[in-house]
């Protein structure tokens, strides 16, 4: 702590009481402004300084705003591997290269009303149609190209309402065969009265579907190579 007293006779007077050898100072000294008095505390002050505080503060701060960004950046990455961002597996022996463009016709993505699975393996949509007699015609017509094309698809009905699901078990994954029966069910469907398709479609079909697959066993696997 810093005393400053200007040189007036109240300070001279207060500075003689507090140093008694006042004058021999300003005579060796030469004093002739203010004269400083320093006292040393014998116990230090525990609360930290404005300047710490704030640095402190600013440091809290800097922290908080990097979690926040990590977050931010996971959450990004998240959204970067959510189903919509799914990539198509095409089976082995397919060009990509072909069959790509053809897929992204018919997904909803690319103006078409077919939906890549999660796993990227299969396509899916739903058909529904006014009367049950359409859509049994229409699940006709479809089993009739399948029979030609020695391709099956998974899928079930109930009354006006069919779900379609295309992929190829063996090699897995989607194949030219899959988009081009995924083609002729859009055009079969507009030829039998297709309805369009409602704002929320429910997904108790597609898990009967599941359900149906997973009790049918390995029907594509040749007999010979079947374990």
């Amino acid at each position: 702590m810093s005393l400053t007293f200007a040189r007036t006779t109240k300070s001279r007077a207060l500075f003689t009481k507090l140093h008694p050898n006042y004058r021999t100072l300003a005579e060796n000294n030469s004093l002739t402004r203010k004269f400083s008095i320093f006292i040393r505390t014998s116990k230090r002050s525990t609360t930290p300084e404005p300047a710490t505080i704030t640095t402190h503060y600013h440091r809290q701060q800097t922290q908080q705003q990097k979690q926040r960004s990590q977050s931010l950046h996971q959450q990004y990455r998240n959204m970067s591997s959510s189903p919509s961002e799914t990539k198509p597996q095409f089976a082995e022996g397919s060009d990509p290269a072909v069959l790509g463009p053809a897929l992204e016709k018919l997904l909803s993505t690319g103006g078409g009303r077919w939906t890549l699975t999660q796993d990227g393996v299969a396509i899916e949509r739903t058909f529904k149609f006014k009367t049950f007699a359409k859509t049994w015609d229409f699940m006709t017509a479809v089993s009739l190209q399948c029979k030609l094309k020695n391709h099956h698809p998974e899928w079930s009905n109930v009354f006006n309402t069919t779900f379609v699901r295309w992929t190829t078990h063996a090699p897995k994954g989607l194949s030219s065969m899959d988009i081009e029966l995924a083609t002729i069910c859009d055009s079969l469907a507009k030829d039998f009265g297709e309805l369009e398709p409602e704002a929320s479609a429910s997904s108790a079909m597609p898990n009967l579907t599941d359900q149906a697959v997973a009790s049918s066993g390995d029907c594509c696997t040749p007999k010979h190579l079947r374990k």
